[in-house]
């Protein structure tokens, strides 16, 4: 882990001041979480090809993509279909789960192994590395932006085709905040708290937070505090050598504080109840005034209400309105098994996937592209507008979870769910959390 981590702080160094690449964006959507029931979506049919990396005559190829992008799986599923429909003899069988993490540890233990996956920055590619394919040779390789290329080198290793730019904080309606008399977004905390107030005054509920599922809770939110540090590295570097607590973390009490608002103002113990497509819904159909979710969740919010006017604005921690900024990274990677059947098959789709990048990526997926040679539209929506204002003043801050030890932001879930339930006090959180850290560390 620490090696790992001096790895991550020299990366790191670049930092994300490097996605200025994203100053021009005008809009977004797209999504790096899991919306729906969690259930295994496929495209086309099963028919294993004989192994070796090309096919003769009519000899069906098969390609096994897995990935946990839900809110756009019918959109994967057409992009699919395109590409069997250009190469006949290749067969895509799709899945795209909730539980993703998990299940992909299951398939490579059962044998029955994806050929095209997705995995996270820094860490989790650099756990999985050992069965990954380098891609450093692959001709759109060159045009990944700059910033997307630390989170999936390994030992100087490329191994990654970069899915999107992405960013969260607290998704507004206009409309219900100047219904409100909230003329300016919050940047404070207690400007978040007087925001809160005057939905309450005017009748409107502020929050639906789908912390039912562990990364609304676990990773996004609870990763702020640790991006919020001067130097989230050395920070999480401490907590792993026993030198610091997690409740040590300067703005920790600042998280509970906005995790309390989102409570109190909301939905209540009620909150752990309430799954990622309650919390869409209730704020697309204008039952809530905000939610704590990402540029992801554009597509799904329209879909409910093309009219809705919306923004994105960063979530505060304390009371100084500098130190209020943006997580902005590269949610993930699609990576390639090196044992794959038709290893070159599959670097021949993700290929195809960046030639039609613009068709698919950003247009049908509705993604900030993480390549210098595609590029973003109007039509991607308001939310990346807002996003980028926050990048060209360099308020942005890392996805510090990819640092923390692998597997905890599920297992972090847990306690803070409790604590949202009224079941944990906040010490007895942070003691739960710490415990699950070390013995997170020692595995």
């Amino acid at each position: 882990m620490r090696k790992r981590l001096e790895v991550v702080r020299q990366r790191m160094t670049v930092g994300i001041a490097a996605v200025v690449l994203l100053t021009g964006l005008a809009g977004c959507a797209g999504g790096s979480e899991p919306n729906e029931s969690g259930e295994a979506q496929q495209s086309g049919t099963t028919n294993e090809s004989g192994g070796g990396t090309s096919a003769a005559g009519n000899e069906k190829i098969t390609i096994k993509l897995m990935q946990f992008k839900i809110e756009i799986t019918d959109k994967v599923k057409a992009m699919a279909a395109d590409y069997m429909a250009e190469h006949p003899n290749v067969v895509i069988e799709t899945q795209v789960t909730k539980d993703y993490e998990t299940l992909l540890k299951t398939r490579f233990a059962s044998g029955d192994e994806p050929d095209v996956f997705m995995t996270k920055a820094f860490t989790d590619i650099a756990d999985w590395s050992d069965k990954l394919a380098d891609l450093s040779n692959e001709p759109w390789m060159a045009s990944v932006s700059p910033s997307a290329v630390d989170g999936m080198t390994v030992n100087g290793q490329k191994l990654g085709f970069p899915v999107a730019f992405e960013g969260y904080g607290f998704i507004y309606n206009k409309d219900l905040f100047a219904k409100a008399g909230i003329d300016q977004v919050p940047t404070t905390l207690t400007e978040l708290k007087q925001a809160n107030e005057k939905l309450k005054a005017a009748n409107i509920s502020s929050y639906t937070e789908g912390y039912k599922e562990w990364w609304v809770l676990g990773q996004h939110l609870f990763n702020l505090p640790f991006a919020y540090e001067k130097d989230p590295v050395a920070s999480i570097d401490k907590i792993n050598k026993g030198e610091i607590k997690v409740s040590d973390i300067a703005n920790m009490n600042g998280f509970f504080d906005v995790l309390d608002q989102t409570v109190t103002y909301g939905k209540g113990a009620e909150s752990v109840g309430s799954s990622y497509d309650n919390q869409v819904s209730d704020f697309a159909s204008g039952k809530t005034a905000m939610m704590q979710q990402g540029v992801w969740t554009i597509d799904s919010i329209v879909k409910i209400n093309p009219d809705i006017k919306m923004g994105m604005f960063a979530i505060p921690l304390n009371d100084t309105a500098a130190d209020t900024k943006m997580p902005v990274g590269v949610p993930g990677y699609y990576v390639i098994n090196k044992n794959a059947k038709n290893l070159d098959e599959c670097k021949k789709f993700l290929t195809w996937l960046h030639d039609n990048g613009q068709k698919y990526l950003v247009d049908s997926f509705k993604l900030i592209p993480a390549f210098t040679d595609l590029k973003t539209t109007p039509e991607l929506g308001p939310l990346a507008a807002d996003l980028s204002a926050y990048v060209e003043k360099n308020q942005t801050i890392p996805w510090a979870h990819t640092l923390w030890p692998t597997g905890a932001n599920q297992e972090f879930a847990k306690p803070l769910q409790a604590y949202v339930g009224g079941m944990l006090s906040k010490e007895k959180t942070l003691e739960e959390v710490q415990k699950i850290w070390d013995d997170r560390v020692k595995k």
